[in-house]
């Protein structure tokens, strides 16, 4: 099993907990931060594997310059 899988395991079993416990407190901003943060960094993960190595997405990235 890879790093990136063992990673997205560990994420999704804190996003199912900070559910459950939303659930139970009735509370539904409880752990919103904490959501955000690793909803974040997955994207910002996946972005980088994609500019890392774009396959079959290049035709539709678009280089950006850099002021």
């Amino acid at each position: 099993m890879s790093s990136a899988t063992d990673r997205m395991e560990l994420c999704e079993a804190i996003l199912a907990l900070i559910e459950k416990k939303r659930v139970q407190t009735g509370d539904a901003t409880l752990g919103l931060a904490v959501e955000q943060l690793i909803l974040d960094a997955q994207v910002k993960e996946i972005e980088s594997e994609i500019l890392d190595d774009p396959g079959a997405f290049e035709p539709w990235l678009i280089r950006r310059r850099d002021n």
